[in-house]
């Protein structure tokens, strides 16, 4: 017996419409960045990173690929690590993920989407590292990514939104050669 599931038949499922609804209730929907939050998130970092650095030249800076895989690209001079994330749905903060503060970069660009626009926050490294690789009162590593909390496995996350985290400030002058 071959089995096919038909179109007309997948979409009086109750797993297509709840997918539809998803997709309506979805604030991007309607956002032109819409399509680049439905990628898979390798492809969308990668089309985050090529945006940033088209973005940079566009305003006059001088963009260089990275000569490796600790820094995405350096701009005038400045080996930098790019981090986006789209909003998490039904919250009002973004995920940044796999921070690695042993890697040889000098500052971290964390780009916000939101479905109006995209925004750009920047720390350097050591100021990262103080505010991501700490412990609670209970020696748990609160943003520790990998392994637990009980372990510092090298690799950290932030939930927030970086308007309001004071060690993150909006990308302006931050990489002037």
């Amino acid at each position: 017996i071959i089995m096919e599931l038909s179109l007309d038949e997948y979409v009086k499922t109750d797993v297509a419409q709840k997918i539809e609804e998803a997709a309506n209730e979805d604030i991007y929907r309607n956002s032109p960045f819409y399509g680049l939050k439905c990628l898979s998130s390798k492809s969308k970092g990668a089309k985050a990173e090529h945006l940033f650095k088209e973005y940079m030249r566009s305003q006059g800076h001088h963009v260089t690929n990275s000569p490796n895989s600790d820094a995405d690209c350096i701009v005038n001079g400045h080996k930098v690590e790019i981090k986006a994330s789209f909003l998490w749905a039904g919250t009002d903060q973004f995920r940044f993920q796999q921070i690695r503060p042993s890697q040889d970069y000098d500052f971290i660009v964390f780009m916000s989407f939101r479905p109006d626009c995209c925004d750009f926050h920047i720390c350097d490294k050591e100021t990262a590292r103080q505010n991501l690789e700490i412990q609670d009162e209970n020696g748990n590593w609160i943003h520790n990514q990998h392994g637990g909390k009980k372990v510092n496995s090298g690799t950290f996350f932030i939930d927030c939104d970086p308007r309001t985290v004071s060690w993150m400030v909006r990308l302006e002058n931050q990489l002037n050669a």
